[in-house]
């Protein structure tokens, strides 16, 4: 699949702009802060109505503004599609593809797009929130069940904690099961997406690091012997939820389930987090996603999009020829760079250059 073309209108630093794509690759050229991150990010919410970053809407829309608006067409096997994402201060949000209101939602069924940037860095050491974030974002492109049971779990979720913050919270919570019956899909769902995606990240670290090992693990916050097993995993969640009874009514907060997953990695059997160099975490970061690229690709069967920001940053010679030879491979790609990326990939590419916010061709 791919994106043909754009239109912005008052999002972040970006006033007003109109630009055609090419169906390989991208790159847009400019100094730090002239608006190529957020120009990505704007491809991004065309396609999935949310930021790769986790930034809210409000926090998008540019200053002085009342609303964004971004609309452009997409080829997906063939057939064009036109999408828009609109929103206006005070929280009203509009999803349309062909003209049709849609929710959310229903983007994953026609698009898919992995972005990749500096911030990236927090998958490995930042808090656990940030892996969880990653796991939903690219686990809901691929399962709409997950994408359902996700929205059910946390509807749940609110309702426990709302009625652990009640005086008379000494009683059993009629929401466990709910919580218990969700939860138990949602790791599962997130076992089997960890393990696809670990295999892949594996190979591409070795391969651009020159042999190095990296390992991914899923910490699920209820523990078994096989995640597999959907009567295990429910009894475990039941066993931990009575052993953490009194220990949620005291702090009037929810303490089991997958909001409290997380995930381990590690780059030649040590912490990443505590143990890996710049240049390796930024590596492992990137083999992650390129990871999850292959994984969509497999389960989607059609290349996502794949959003670069800034990926050539602080890595030596050796590792941006590797990477620009894998970029090589993929679909359509957009890349940013405050300097020249490697010339196997510009012999392809289709050059722009920002400044202030302003998109010139060539």
């Amino acid at each position: 699949m791919f994106v043909r073309n754009i239109e912005i209108t008052s999002f972040r630093n970006l006033d007003s702009c109109r630009i055609e794509f090419d169906p390989g690759v991208n790159v847009f050229y400019g100094l730090n802060g002239v608006g190529k991150t957020n120009l990505l990010e704007a491809v991004f919410v065309l396609m999935l109505a949310r930021s790769p970053r986790g930034a809210n809407d409000a926090v998008l829309l540019k200053s002085g503004a009342e609303y964004y608006r971004i609309e452009g067409e997409i080829d997906f096997s063939g057939r064009s599609h036109e999408l828009a994402v609109a929103y206006q201060g005070g929280g009203r949000k509009r999803i349309t593809v062909d003209r049709v209101g849609v929710r959310a939602a229903e983007l994953y069924d026609k698009c898919t797009a992995v972005a990749a940037a500096p911030e990236d860095i927090t998958l490995l050491s930042g808090p656990p929130s940030n892996r969880r974030d990653f796991i939903n974002t690219y686990l809901s492109q691929s399962s709409p069940t997950y994408i359902a049971d996700l929205s059910d779990y946390q509807k749940a979720l609110a309702q426990k904690n709302a009625f652990l913050k009640q005086d008379d919270n000494a009683g059993e919570t009629p929401f466990d099961d709910l919580l218990v019956q969700y939860g138990s899909a949602i790791m599962q769902a997130r076992a089997g997406f960890l393990l696809a995606v670990s295999e892949r990240a594996a190979k591409y670290y070795e391969k651009i690091s020159g042999g190095q090992k990296l390992a991914i693990a899923y910490r699920p916050s209820v523990e078994t012997r096989d995640l597999y097993d959907r009567d295990a995993v429910e009894r475990a969640f039941y066993e931990k939820l009575k052993k953490y009874f009194q220990r949620e009514r005291i702090i009037q907060s929810a303490l089991v389930g997958p909001h409290r997953d997380d995930v381990d990695m590690t780059i030649q059997d040590y912490p990443a987090r505590t143990h890996g160099s710049q240049g390796e975490i930024r590596t492992a970061a990137v083999s992650l996603k390129l990871g999850v690229y292959d994984y969509l690709h497999q389960v989607r069967r059609v290349k996502p999009v794949l959003l670069l920001d800034e990926i050539f940053a602080e890595l030596d010679d050796g590792r941006k020829s590797m990477l620009a030879d894998i970029f090589g491979q993929f679909g359509q790609v957009f890349i940013t760079a405050a300097t020249r990326v490697p010339g196997k990939l510009l012999e392809r590419a289709r050059i722009f250059h920002i400044e202030n916010g302003v998109v010139q061709t060539g």
